[in-house]
């Protein structure tokens, strides 16, 4: 069984002399030169395109077949990023656009309801407001028929050297100042380049080898320099000392494998890639290296003993243990307050909470399961809730960020992370473990996203009792059940029991048991401590519910 890896890049910085800085810029000149030519014919229609062959030759290719490798590569991740975040445009637009229009019906029937009131000049104000949120509708509906041309036709307008920068332009009009942004326009668009490996390349890398160096943990960096560049600064750039401060198993263990690989061709070689980025500092070099977990399989900590469910949220991370029968048996919750961060703050914040939870199933000895959601799919859940508080913890959600660490973490810790299905997940949780284990949503959610992993069936309770705040018991029963795994049945089911759960009736919530201890239990948790509730309305709502005869 092959197993899993993951990509890792380390960053560390070069401490270069004059002619090694000079050469670095000449490098990245020529190759963003090439890589603004190739992204162009990409924008052409198919029929248009030229081939690699037919590029190289218009070019006059200065590089060789593996540099043009990573011009493919950045280009093709820019693609890639710019449709990601456009995508996720159009569905923070669509969730916007939909909320305001209820706003505006609600607005409406409100103008209406003042002016035959007779109040004119609470009319005039909410009319105001009403013509406001008019034109932020439009405004959004321009920029949502904008996006989805540009996704039909598909283009893919991307900026080198930044918008921001570009518009800065247009404010300049002496000839120095035109200058000066000249020089930095130029720095922008040509301040990288990227340079990728293959397992079979001496040293992992054909046109950058990275090998140990004379100095402990340290190593020596030998910089193949293109043809038009020769003339000027030799064949080669030999950049020592290099040192890392992370990653420096992962970076030894793969430079020790292609060392090997010299003399032993059996063995396969690690492929490493190299980014060159210049900041107002200088240069940084990001080796990117493919770390893999224990090689045998029995070190691997599996599912037999039990899993961990995993309940992603904006501000949190909810947690439940279950043993190898789908049982609960401890919860945790790992906090994310990640608002009013920077992004140094927030990574960091995952990081620390991500090494918690891995650390909580090496503890525990057993296996990782999350949701197999995007994030699309996730915010759109959250969108729904429609309060500034869940927009504020949008605004610094970084789904993506915390699943990557998961996997990251599960790998290097040899724990095995598994993903399911994440429909009704939420649902299913509130209506049948929250209030039967003293669960918050989050957590019966997580409990139902680690019985999937096993493939239990989660029938919903044939009848659901509801206690208001005087003590009556209301019993309601679901729509027919069907069988498991007809989701048109569970969109039914939970259209019918949203508007139970937002009675204002019904303060303490719906109860579904089949045994009395487990009521009790439930309505002692959930009613003590809420305004309004009494000892002595608990001690009774308990003991109706307990005499009731359909339990």
């Amino acid at each position: 069984m092959d197993m899993p890896t993951k990509t890792l890049t380390f960053e560390t910085r070069l401490d270069l002399i004059h002619e090694q800085d000079a050469a670095l810029c000449q490098y990245a000149e020529l190759w963003n030169q090439v890589k603004f030519h190739w992204f162009a014919n990409l924008q052409k229609p198919k029929a248009q395109q030229l081939s690699r062959t037919q590029f190289m030759h218009e070019m006059g290719m200065p590089f060789s077949y593996r540099v043009f490798q990573g011009v493919r590569q950045s280009i093709k991740g820019l693609i890639q990023s710019y449709q990601t975040n456009r995508n996720n445009r159009l569905v923070t637009l669509d969730v916007k656009i939909k909320q305001l229009e209820k706003t505006l019906n609600k607005l409406n029937k409100r103008c209406d309801h003042v002016a035959e009131k007779g109040c004119p000049q609470q009319a005039k104000k909410l009319r105001n407001t009403l013509r406001q949120k008019e034109v932020k509708l439009r405004r959004w509906q321009r920029k949502q028929a904008a996006l989805v041309a540009e996704k039909q036709e598909n283009k893919t307008p991307i900026c080198f050297g930044g918008r921001k920068l570009l518009k800065e332009r247009q404010a300049l009009e002496t000839g120095s100042a035109i200058e000066g942004w000249k020089q930095r326009w130029h720095e922008a668009r040509h301040r990288e380049f990227l340079l990728v490996g293959s397992h079979d390349e001496s040293w992992g890398c054909q046109n950058a080898q990275l090998s140990p160096s004379e100095q402990e943990d340290a190593y020596q960096l030998k910089l193949l320099v293109p043809h038009q560049l020769r003339a000027t600064f030799g064949t080669t750039i030999t950049i020592d000392h290099l040192q890392f401060k992370h990653g420096k198993a992962a970076i030894a263990q793969a430079v020790w494998q292609n060392q090997v690989k010299k003399h032993d061709k059996s063995i396969k070689g690690q492929p490493l890639s190299f980014r060159f980025k210049r900041d107002k500092k200088g240069w940084r070099l990001l080796v990117s290296v493919e770390v893999a977990g224990p090689k045998e399989q029995a070190e691997w900590i599996g599912d037999d003993q039990g899993v961990i469910g995993v309940d992603v949220n904006p501000d949190h991370l909810a947690v439940v243990e279950l043993d190898r029968n789908g049982n609960p048996l401890q919860h945790r919750t790992f906090d994310l307050p990640l608002h009013y961060k920077n992004d140094a703050q927030r990574a960091a914040i995952i990081g620390d909470a991500v090494r918690d939870l891995m650390d909580f199933a090496a503890q525990q000895s057993k296996a990782v399961v999350i949701e197999k959601l995007d994030f699309q799919q996730k915010k759109r859940h959250y969108q729904k809730q429609d309060h500034p508080q869940y927009a504020r913890m949008l605004n610094a959600f970084a789904y993506g960020k915390i699943k990557d660490l998961i996997e990251t973490q599960s790998i290097k810790r040899g724990i095995h992370l598994y993903h399911v299905k994440p429909a009704y997940t939420s649902l299913l949780g509130r209506m049948k473990y929250r209030d039967r284990h003293g669960f918050s949503d989050h957590h019966a959610a997580a409990l139902v996203i680690g019985r999937r992993h096993y493939g239990f069936k989660e029938k919903p309770p044939k009848q659901l009792m509801g206690i208001n705040a005087k003590g009556t018991v209301k019993t309601e029963h679901p729509p027919v059940r069907m069988a498991l795994g007809d989701y048109q049945y569970y969109n039914k089911l939970q259209r019918w029991y949203q508007p139970l759960e937002k009675s204002l009736d019904f303060l303490s919530g719906w109860r579904h048991f089949r045994r009395v201890n487990r009521v009790s239990y439930s309505v002692e948790a959930r009613l003590d401590g809420r305004p309004g509730m009494s000892p002595d309305l608990i001690q009774e709502s308990t003991t109706l519910l307990s005499a009731h005869p359909a339990l």
